[in-house]
Order: C-alpha cells, then sequence, then structure tokens
C-alpha cells in the first residue's frame, strides 16, 4: 500500500507539469507567443529583408512594415488555435494589393498545427481528469487512514527524472530533437520543412530560432506555475 501512495504522489507531479506546460502554452498563446518582442529580440526584421525577396512564390514582404509582420504572425496563431480557420484567408498589402500570406503547403502544415493543438487540449483535459481522481482517491482512502507518501524520495525522483530527460535533450541537441518530434507528429506526406526561399512563414517565423525563445518562455512560466501549485499542494495537504 506503500508503494501506492508514493505512485499516486508521482502521478501528481507528473499530471501537474503537464497542466502546468498547458497553462503555460495557452496562456503565451493568449499573448501571441510574445512575437512583438522577440520580433526585436531576434533582428527579425532583418532576417525578412534579406529572405523574403529571394521568396520563389511571394513577393514584396518585406515592404511591410514591423506592425504588418507582427499582425500576419498574430492572425496565423488565431488559425491554428481556432482549428485552422481562416488560414487561407491571410494576407498582407503591398502598395494596396493584397497578397495572399500562405501557399499551399504551408496551409496544409498549419492544419496539421491546428490538429496537434486540439490534440493538446484532450490531453490536458485528461491529465486534469487523473489529477482530480488521484487526489479524491488520496483524500478518500489514504489520509483518512494516516498514510503519507516519501516525500522528500519521490521528489527527488521526479526531479532526477526531468533532469535526466532535459540533459537527452541538451545531449542530443535541441534543434535535432525538434525536427525529430516533427517526424513523429506529422503525416508522412505532409511537408513541414521550408526554406526561407519557399515560405514567408518560416521566414517570418525565422525558423527554428524563434521556437527556441517560445519553448524557453513557455517552459520558465511552466516551472514557475509547477513551483506554486506544489506549494499549494503541500499547504492543503493534498
Amino acid at each position: 500500500m506503500k508503494i501506492l501512495v508514493n505512485v499516486r504522489m508521482f502521478v501528481l507531479l507528473l499530471c501537474g507539469l503537464l497542466l502546468a506546460l498547458y497553462f503555460s502554452w495557452m496562456a503565451n498563446a493568449a499573448v501571441g507567443y510574445g512575437y512583438s518582442w522577440l520580433y526585436q529580440w531576434m533582428d527579425i526584421d532583418q532576417h525578412i529583408e534579406y529572405f523574403a525577396p529571394q521568396n520563389r512564390f511571394r513577393q514584396g514582404f518585406e515592404k511591410v512594415s514591423a506592425d504588418g509582420h507582427v499582425q500576419a504572425f498574430n492572425e496565423i496563431v488565431r488559425s491554428v488555435h481556432s482549428q485552422g480557420k481562416g488560414l487561407a484567408d491571410i494576407e498582407y498589402l503591398v502598395e494596396g494589393k493584397a497578397i495572399p500570406l500562405l501557399h499551399r503547403a504551408e496551409i496544409i502544415h498549419l492544419q496539421d498545427v491546428a490538429n496537434l493543438i486540439d490534440t493538446i487540449h484532450y490531453l490536458a483535459f485528461f491529465s486534469a481528469l487523473i489529477f482530480f481522481l488521484a487526489v479524491f482517491i488520496g483524500n478518500r482512502y489514504f489520509h483518512q487512514q494516516g498514510m503519507r507518501a516519501d516525500a522528500k524520495g519521490v521528489l527527488v525522483i521526479f526531479a532526477v527524472l526531468m533532469v535526466s530527460l532535459a540533459s537527452a535533450v541538451f545531449i542530443v541537441g535541441p534543434k535535432d530533437v525538434f525536427y525529430q518530434m516533427h517526424i513523429w507528429v506529422f503525416p508522412d506526406n505532409h511537408q513541414w520543412f521550408f526554406y526561407y526561399q519557399d515560405s514567408l512563414m518560416s521566414t517570418m517565423m525565422k525558423a527554428p530560432d524563434l521556437f527556441a525563445g517560445i519553448a524557453a518562455q513557455i517552459v520558465l512560466l511552466a516551472l514557475l506555475l509547477f513551483a506554486v501549485g506544489v506549494s499549494a499542494a503541500r499547504k492543503f495537504k493534498l
């Protein structure tokens, strides 16, 4: 029975971390993933100025203002968080002429991203369900019998596993892990890698650099939320 108490605590920690990552992701999405400040910090304007004129499918994006670039990115964010609705309607203006931002392969990829986000919503709901079920079981059975988990031991094991996972990512290489995740997650016959010369989407996102900045924001906020959650759990003796 002692093992079950410790397993329950580990499950609470794991689900809590997953939920912290989810809420952090959604919070970042609500502010456009911080594109407006990452745009300046990563010199994305210079990146667009250099590569947009080389694009083989769209012209004139380098003439669009910084606010226009941010607006285009935010429209992509809104679409992928709305099941892909409106992706084909995103446009930018050059000398009064409206030009579609995305070509077909980009739209297909972003629709895959929208589908992935929908799946993540379901996974977050499932994690929350498991979390509250574990809380209920603890309050209903373990706590009434005065059984407590080995909090320090479980926390150490959990921390070691998380640090090991993070270390493995850095040993393999974040970029390689990023690309491998794309291979695993997206359909084999759908393009997900785009050269800057073939994609304004890739150019305006300075892929994959922008995603590293976004990932850092999500992880840092998630760790803060997780720490607050653990503190609250200890206070209320979950």
